[in-house]
């Protein structure tokens, strides 16, 4: 929030870490007439753009752990916690 100037715009796209943040400093979006905005996951043709544009980039998400399915339960309580630095991979071995 510190980082918007007046009128800024803050948008959120995922609350894996929680949807009641402890400090939402309510007074700082008041007075400085800040945005906040919600933003759902895109369109299945944005997905193709984006895969499209990690191909020809070799741009790659960043991975902090891979784990076999039957260790979900692990991963889940891992993002639960917000100790993780990515994305949790669930595989199929």
């Amino acid at each position: 929030m510190k980082s918007l100037k007046p009128g800024g715009t803050l948008v959120i796209s995922g609350a894996t870490s929680g949807d009641r943040p402890s400090h939402a400093e309510l007074t700082r979006i008041f007075f400085l007439e800040l945005k906040v905005v919600g933003s759902t996951m895109g369109t299945k043709d944005e997905l193709e753009d984006l895969l499209s544009f990690c191909a020809a980039t070799g741009v790659r998400p960043v991975i902090d752990e891979e784990l076999p399915l039957d260790r979900a339960r692990e991963g889940f309580e891992r993002l639960a916690s917000g100790e993780q630095f990515g994305k949790i991979v669930l595989t199929n071995s």
